[in-house]
């Protein structure tokens, strides 16, 4: 079997909300009972003061990317058929600048 199943119509599409919502509710569950969703943590983070967010986020980075290479080395993954979206800076830059000044404003 080949992933991505969706693409390759293992899975019907239907369940790519279905997928999303499941990983994003385990996402959320898990940072908070690992204590990132306090916002005292998260505003220490921009200060420097603690950078376990940072270090979380950065090895899961690392990992689901040595995972990608590893499953299209193996042959279970085409990384051909995964869709890449463009960058763009400016917007990014800006929506970045507004969530951590959201954060920053929700820490005190």
């Amino acid at each position: 079997m080949t992933a991505p199943l969706i693409t390759y119509g293992v899975l019907s599409p239907s369940y790519d909300l279905f997928f999303a919502l499941l990983i994003g509710i385990a996402f959320g569950f898990f940072l908070e009972r690992a204590g990132f969703g306090s916002a005292r943590k998260l505003v220490a983070q921009f200060y420097l003061t603690d950078l376990s967010v940072f270090k979380v986020m950065f090895t899961a980075l690392v990992t689901a990317m040595v995972g990608v290479m590893v499953l299209n080395r193996a042959g279970f993954l085409d990384i051909g058929e995964l869709p890449l979206i463009g960058t763009y800076i400016v917007p990014m830059m800006a929506g970045g600048l507004i969530l951590g000044v959201g954060f920053v404003i929700g820490g005190y």
